[in-house]
C-alpha cells in the first residue's frame, strides 16, 4: 500500500483553496473592472512574483519597456502611466523590502547620490515661489522617481555577465521598435488607421505632406533621442570589435536605426547625432580610418541615403523633408521657441537664485496658472532654459556638477578599463551620453526615464572598471 505524504496533500489542498478564492475575486472584480485592467492586474501579479524572486529581473523588463511611451502605456484617473515606469516602481520597492528583510543596505558606489539630494532640496525650496503649486509638487515626484533609476540600477547590475544581458535585451527591443517604425511610415502612407500605425495626429502625412515616425514612443524627438543609445552602443561594439557578433549584423542594426532617425524629422537629433559619432572617431579614431570601416561606413550611409530618398519619393515629399530639415532659424516652430525663451528669462529674473519651482514654466506662461490650454501647458524647448528658469541658478549650476562628475568619472574609467567589451561599452555609453545632453538644447522634461537609465547605466560599468582597479 503506497505512503500518503499528509504534508503535501495539505499543501496541494491550499494551493487549490488559493486559486478558487483568487478564481472568485477576479470574477467578482471583473463585474466592476474593465477587463483589459484586469489583464494588467493579473500581468502585474506574475511579473512581481519574478522580480521578488529575482529583482535583477525587473532591470531587464524595465530595459525591454524603457522606449514604450505611448504605445502601451495605460491612462489611469488622468495619469499616463507607463510600463517602465511601473517596472521601475515595482523594481525599487522591491529592492528596498528585500534589502530591509535580509538586513543588508549595502548601496553600490554612486558619484551623484548627493549631488542629486542638493538638486532635490533646491527645487524643494523653489515650490514656494511656483504660481501652481500642485502641479509643481507632481512635477518634482515624477523627477525625483525617474531619477531613482539611476542610483538603483548600480545596485541591481553587479558583474559583467549580467551587463550582458542587460545589453542584449536593449538591442531586443531596439530591433523591434525600430522596425515596427519602419512599418509606421509605409503604413501612413499607404493610409492605414491611426489605430494600427499608431501615429498622433500630428505626426501623419497630413500635417507635413510625410509622416514622421514616434514608433512607440511619445513623440518622434523623443524616440530619436531614445535611439541614440543604442545606436551608439552598436557602433562602438562593431568599431572596436568588442564582441564576436557577424559585421554586417551590426551594420544592419546600425542602417535600420539610421533610417528611423533620418524618418523622425527631428533635427536636433540629427546634430545630437553627429556629435556622439565625434565623440566615438575621438575615442577610436584608429579604428574608424581603416579602408574597410571607410567603405563599411560608405555602404551603410549609402543604404540610409537610399531608403531615405525612396521613402519620401513615395508621396512625392522629398522637396519638403529638405525644406523642413535645413530651416532652422524660420517658421513657427522657431517663433515659438524664441517665444518661450524670452519667457523662460522673464521667469528667471523674477527668482534668480531657486528659480519659480519644478513644472511651472507652463503655468507661468499660461494665461491663468490653474487653467490647462487647449494644447497644453508650454515647454521652453531647451532644458538648460528651463533648468534655469525653474530652479535658478543653482539648480543649473548643481546639474551641471552633476554632468562633469559623471563624464570625468567616466574619462578616469575609460583610461582605467583592462577588459576590451567594458571599456568600448562605456566608449558607446559616453557618445550616447553627450548626444543626449545635446539634443537638450531643442527640448526640456526632465523626467525622462531612458535618459536617467543612461546615466544609470554609465554608472554601472564606470563601477565595474573602478572596482576591479581597486582590488
Amino acid at each position: 500500500m503506497p505512503k500518503i505524504n499528509v504534508k503535501q496533500i495539505i499543501l496541494w489542498g491550499l494551493a487549490g483553496a488559493a486559486c478558487f478564492a483568487l478564481a472568485m475575486t477576479l470574477g467578482w472584480l471583473s463585474a466592476f473592472i474593465k477587463w483589459q485592467l484586469m489583464g494588467l492586474i493579473l500581468a502585474g501579479l506574475v511579473v512581481t512574483s519574478f522580480i521578488i524572486k529575482k529583482p535583477f529581473y525587473g532591470v531587464l523588463l524595465i530595459t525591454f519597456f524603457l522606449p514604450f511611451e505611448r504605445i502601451g502605456s495605460v491612462d489611469m484617473g488622468g495619469v499616463t502611466v507607463r510600463p517602465s515606469q511601473l517596472l521601475a516602481g515595482m523594481t525599487l520597492i522591491i529592492w528596498v523590502m528585500s534589502s530591509i528583510v535580509k538586513r543588508k543596505f549595502k548601496f553600490a558606489p554612486n558619484p551623484i547620490f548627493w549631488p542629486l539630494v542638493v538638486f532635490v532640496l533646491i527645487n524643494i525650496f523653489a515650490l514656494l515661489n511656483a504660481p501652481n503649486l500642485e502641479r509643481s509638487a507632481m512635477v518634482l515626484a515624477f523627477m525625483v522617481f525617474t531619477m531613482s533609476v539611476a542610483i538603483v540600477l548600480p545596485n541591481l547590475i553587479k558583474n559583467p555577465k549580467q551587463l550582458q544581458w542587460v545589453l542584449y535585451t536593449l538591442m531586443f527591443t531596439y530591433t523591434l521598435v525600430t522596425a515596427f517604425g519602419i512599418f509606421q511610415f509605409l503604413g501612413d502612407i499607404v493610409g492605414l488607421p491611426q489605430s494600427i500605425t499608431g501615429l498622433r495626429d500630428l505626426y501623419t502625412k497630413d500635417i507635413l505632406g510625410f509622416p514622421r515616425v514616434q514608433s512607440v514612443a511619445l513623440e518622434p524627438l523623443y524616440f530619436a533621442n531614445f535611439l541614440l543609445l543604442p545606436l551608439c552602443l552598436i557602433l562602438a561594439v562593431f568599431l572596436n570589435k568588442a564582441v564576436k557578433v557577424n559585421s554586417w549584423i551590426l551594420g544592419g542594426l546600425v542602417a535600420l536605426g539610421g533610417l528611423n532617425l533620418v524618418l523622425t524629422v527631428s533635427r536636433g537629433a540629427y546634430i545630437a547625432f553627429a556629435v556622439s559619432f565625434l565623440i566615438l572617431t575621438i575615442f577610436l579614431f584608429k579604428k574608424i580610418f581603416t579602408l574597410r570601416n571607410i567603405i563599411f561606413f560608405i555602404i551603410i550611409v549609402s543604404l540610409v541615403s537610399f531608403g531615405a530618398y525612396k521613402f519620401f519619393s513615395l508621396e512625392d515629399t522629398l522637396e519638403d523633408f529638405m525644406q523642413h530639415s535645413v530651416n532652422l532659424f524660420e517658421g513657427a516652430s522657431y517663433d515659438e521657441r524664441v517665444d518661450t525663451f524670452e519667457i523662460a528669462e522673464r521667469a528667471w529674473q523674477e527668482h534668480p537664485v531657486i528659480g519659480i519651482g519644478p513644472g511651472s514654466f507652463g503655468p507661468y506662461a499660461a494665461n491663468h496658472p490653474y487653467v490647462t490650454p487647449a494644447d497644453g501647458f508650454r515647454i521652453v524647448n531647451n532644458e538648460y532654459l528651463e533648468l534655469l528658469a525653474e530652479s535658478g541658478i543653482l539648480g543649473l549650476a548643481v546639474f551641471a556638477i552633476i554632468v562633469l562628475i559623471l563624464i570625468i568619472r567616466t574619462l578616469k574609467a575609460i583610461k582605467l578599463a583592462k577588459d576590451k567589451f567594458t571599456k568600448t561599452i562605456l566608449i558607446g555609453l559616453l557618445a550616447a551620453f553627450i548626444g543626449i545632453l545635446v539634443q537638450y538644447n531643442t527640448f526640456s522634461v526632465l523626467y525622462i526615464m531612458h535618459i536617467w537609465y543612461t546615466i544609470g547605466l554609465l554608472v554601472v560599468v564606470q563601477n565595474l572598471v573602478l572596482k576591479n582597479e581597486n582590488r
